[in-house]
């Protein structure tokens, strides 16, 4: 993906995640930028295969396991999420630097996902499943609902 291509707004986004990526003493590679300015351009979820499918009409092979890797990576950064109810990775849409439990609120019908950064939401929930026992897995909790385009 060419540079010319992208938004003033994605530049900003992928050059403060390769800055975040070097505060943390990794790399923001070509590919894992690529991927990531894909899901930053779907601004939706995206499973991995849409991924490899995308990256392919751009000219660029990329075998499965090494996409789960850079979507892994970009995962531990978090700079992404993933949505398991849908098995699909979404751009993180927040600052990076909040404690990141976040709330995604996933439409049942269109599957049009938001993430909510509400800290003390989230951390009323995990408050509520420290009380049972339990811990948020992956920080990422999930609603699902029907949104107000699908409604109408």
């Amino acid at each position: 993906m060419a540079k010319d291509q992208l938004s003033e707004t994605m530049m900003k986004y992928l050059g403060d995640a390769e800055a975040l990526a070097a505060q943390q003493g990794v790399r923001l590679t070509t590919l894992r930028k690529m991927i990531l300015a894909l899901l930053l351009e779907a601004n939706a979820p995206v499973k991995a295969y849409e991924l490899i499918e995308k990256m392919r009409e751009q000219g660029h092979s990329i075998t499965p396991t090494t996409t789960y890797r850079i979507l892994d990576f970009l995962l531990s950064e978090k700079l992404i999420h993933k949505i398991h109810t849908l098995n699909a990775y979404i751009s993180c849409t927040v600052d990076h630097q909040h404690e990141h439990n976040s709330l995604m609120v996933i439409c049942s019908q269109c599957q049009k996902a938001e993430e909510i950064d509400d800290e003390t939401l989230t951390d009323t929930i995990c408050d509520k499943l420290g009380d049972m026992g339990m811990s948020l897995q992956d920080h990422c909790i999930e609603i699902q609902g029907i949104c107000k385009d699908c409604k109408d």
